[in-house]
């Protein structure tokens, strides 16, 4: 009696808080390289390694106020299984928050993706999510315009038929001094997304303030602009996305667009996706464009657990240098070719 009188009280504050533990192992066993560079001597040479990609821990949960309204908060972190953690020595690095939820929607504070990031790619195939094939990460092709927000506060309102919309707004909290006047390099973002039956739509636009700010001129702003559509039937997605960047220059405006297209199929409990990404020149002769092309498959061993494979291309123009997003490969050489291919697995809980 004892023992479950105290076993009783143990239980009770976690009964009480409504904490959830969630998360995902994420490991895979891989070969990269970056070869072609236009001086070779910045060439990364093939290499196998074992990569933890985005295993992560949260902790989440809520409360109930009463009248339709609870407060919600959320903790997650990347954790490495690769390494014993040396590449992850902070907390709270993924979205963490704080908030409000009821009739009106929902307002997050903390630390968390934009709503550009989150709202915008509705109907986006891409099958190897956070892993170096991932086909959507601001440092690749597509998704530039991609951000985790610091200090930061969303908006995001109920889904009516279909249709939900959002706002976020990241504070410059360092508010430095360029040639005698104060920045104020905010970020914003607003989009909206669309879902009816297998037809699903997003829009996004996203601008962070003087990002380009120079002596003499201070208001050059860089912005994101996204569109995706996606349609899926029976056990066939498909989907097409367009971004356009501008960047504002006081020696002249650079402008880049990106398109990708993708395609997924499922077989039972096996999936393989195909997804292509090309973006242009920033302007006439710079070449500093890049394509990138991802083959991945999935493997269902239950609802939990699941085995993939990949292979990822990314082809530079002479002056570019995009790369790999997660655990990917850094100083890429200008001109050169990342390159990968793995095999691994992942549990989620």
């Amino acid at each position: 009696m004892l023992a479950v009188a105290v076993a009783s009280t143990l239980a009770a504050p976690f009964a009480m808080a409504d904490v959830n533990i969630y998360g995902a192992i994420s490991t895979s066993v891989e070969t990269v390289k970056a070869t072609g560079a236009t001086n070779a001597a910045n060439d990364l040479q093939s290499v196998g390694r074992v990569s933890s990609n985005t295993s992560k821990l949260g902790f989440k949960g809520s409360d109930d106020l009463g009248n339709g309204m609870k407060a919600l908060w959320q903790i997650e972190q990347e954790i490495s299984m690769d390494d014993g953690g040396t590449r992850k020595g902070t907390f709270a690095t993924r979205n963490s928050f704080v908030g409000l939820e009821g009739d009106f929607g929902r307002i997050l504070l903390g630390h968390n993706d934009s709503v550009y990031k989150s709202i915008a790619k509705a109907g986006m195939v891409n099958t190897m999510v956070e892993t170096i094939a991932d086909i959507c990460v601001p440092s690749a092709v597509y998704c530039r315009g991609d951000t985790r927000m610091q200090n930061s506060i969303h908006y995001y309102t109920k889904t009516y038929s279909g249709l939900q919309a959002g706002a976020s707004y990241g504070f410059d909290e360092a508010r430095t001094t360029v040639g005698g006047a104060r920045t104020n390099k905010a970020r914003w973002s607003l989009a909206a997304s669309y879902t009816m039956d297998g037809l699903s739509a997003g829009l996004g636009y996203d601008v962070q303030q003087q990002k380009n700010a120079v002596v003499g001129n201070t208001n050059l702003d860089q912005s994101f602009m996204k569109l995706s559509l996606g349609y899926k039937f029976d056990d066939t997605k498909l989907s097409l996305g367009y971004e356009h960047e501008k960047n504002e220059q006081s020696t002249g405006d650079l402008k880049q667009s990106a398109w990708t297209v993708g395609a997924e199929q499922k077989f039972g409990k096996v999936a393989v996706g195909l997804v292509y990404a090309t973006m242009g020149e920033s302007k006439s002769g710079a070449k500093d464009g890049a394509d990138q092309v991802t083959l991945g498959a999935i493997y269902d061993l239950s609802k939990r657990t699941q085995t993939y494979a990949y292979y990822s291309r990314i082809t530079n123009e002479d002056a570019a240098t995009r790369t790999f997003g997660g655990a990917g490969l850094s100083g890429v050489g200008a001109g050169s070719n990342p390159t990968g291919l793995g095999v691994g697995m992942k549990v989620s809980f």
